[in-house]
């Protein structure tokens, strides 16, 4: 006897979209570690991100920071603590508010971005060439879709 029950077509597709999904995020995840853990690079990717916000020259607080690269301020104060140390910020009294403590690239630390920078459009590149010019065109619509998606979440 054949069953009755209604299957969801949508079902296998909602599967295979998850498991897509969870094979590019520990995708990227384990590209970051590697990228961390590589002794010749200047900048890991957290600190990458933490510092892209001061590359126009401005300098900001720590909390402006933290806000910049979705990280809570403790985890910024912790990043910046080493970054000062290697000699790529320096933290000072604000040129607005002497009890703020505002933070700024040094010239290492515009090296460093730059380098990696340099670095990070060479992996889009490697990338961008493995893909056919039709999927050229599909991932570029459909990352800047998925990015407006998750910035819903």
């Amino acid at each position: 006897m054949a069953s009755t029950a209604k299957v969801d077509p949508s079902a296998n597709a909602r599967e295979h979209f998850h498991a897509a999904w969870d094979e590019f995020t520990s995708s990227v995840r384990r590209a970051r570690s590697r990228a961390a853990n590589r002794p010749d690079v200047a900048l890991t990717p957290s600190q990458f991100h933490l510092l892209t916000a001061l590359e126009g020259g401005a300098e900001l607080t720590v909390g402006e920071l933290a806000a910049a690269a979705g990280v809570s301020s403790p985890t910024a104060t912790r990043m910046l603590d080493g970054l000062e140390r290697e000699g790529i910020v320096r933290r000072k009294p604000s040129t607005e508010d002497r009890r703020r403590i505002a933070v700024d690239l040094t010239t290492a630390g515009r090296k460093a971005i730059a380098a990696t920078h340099k670095r990070v459009d060479a992996a889009r590149d490697r990338v961008y060439e493995e893909l056919s010019p039709a999927e050229r065109a599909q991932a570029a619509r459909l990352l800047s879709r998925l990015a407006d998606a998750i910035e819903q979440i």
